[in-house]
């Protein structure tokens, strides 16, 4: 199978820590399949997502973890989408076709959406 969540951490967790190394951004993988328990002992119930959270008036540095989480699920979404190509499957997940989108930003603080409306712009992601 395709494991997601081992390909967005990383081997030893280097992808994560790598994000975490370079911006300070704590970067973690919560919701559904994350394996990350919350207080009252489960996932949360939320689809899988990688969260990003910063100090107040890190705005640089929440800026850059975004993007180096763009870039790490943008390699992602390839792979995902070759690896459905070599099992034959004209569908990536749950039907959707491989022209989906595997992956968007989600939840942002009103200062989140301010510094990172260019950014997502740029990348090509909807402001939720």
């Amino acid at each position: 199978g395709f494991d997601l969540n081992k390909k967005i951490i990383g081997k030893g967790g280097c992808y994560t820590r790598g994000i975490y190394e370079a911006t300070g951004a704590k970067i973690r993988l919560r919701g559904h399949g994350s394996g990350h328990l919350e207080r009252d002992g489960q996932e949360a119930p939320a689809s899988l997502m990688l969260a990003i959270t910063v100090e107040t008036g890190e705005a640089a540095q929440f800026c850059e973890a975004i993007r180096m989480a763009t870039e790490l699920l943008q390699g992602i979404a390839r792979r995902f989408r070759s690896f459905c190509g070599r099992r034959g499957s004209s569908e990536v997940g749950r039907g959707q076709p491989p022209s989906a989108t595997l992956f968007w930003m989600g939840e942002l603080s009103h200062r989140g959406k301010l510094c990172a409306a260019a950014l997502a712009e740029e990348l090509g992601l909807p402001l939720p």
